[in-house]
């Protein structure tokens, strides 16, 4: 057998296709093991990008990939409503937790005003007193 070190564009779709295989005949039927959504929200101001939340979902789970905020808008409610928006996509779609991560010098606090509950950190990443944290939130 032989190790191959590189990254290949192609072999990560099939490297995906492998492993919901692997899920769809270990999972219960219940849960529909093809299907994976990518959902966003945008705030614009006068035709102006100032925000937005993406992420996926899959398995009656939400993650969210990205979410930015303008930080002349921070602190004025605009993320909240953002992040509330991307919980009712969730709810639509029939998950029932979303997930995300992020850095000490990102947004912890703002995730834990929103009912986000710290599950995992990783201390001293990528620096010293620089934290990662990761967040969950039950959507049921």
């Amino acid at each position: 057998m032989e190790i191959v070190e590189t990254y290949n564009a192609e072999l990560s779709p099939l490297l995906k296709e492998k492993i919901f295989a692997y899920s769809e005949a270990n999972l219960p039927p219940t849960i529909d093991t093809l299907a994976e959504s990518y959902l966003g929200c945008y705030l614009y101001e006068q035709g102006e990008l100032v925000g937005g939340i993406t992420g996926h979902c899959y398995w009656n789970i939400m993650h969210v990939d990205f979410f930015w905020i303008d930080e002349r808008l921070r602190g004025q409610g605009q993320g909240s409503r953002l992040l509330h928006k991307m919980e009712t996509i969730a709810k639509r779609e029939k998950c029932h937790v979303m997930h995300l991560e992020t850095f000490s010098f990102e947004a912890p606090r703002f995730y834990q005003k929103q009912g986000f509950v710290e599950f995992g950190k990783l201390e001293n990443v990528p620096i010293d007193d620089c934290d990662y944290y990761f967040f969950k939130k039950e959507l049921r």
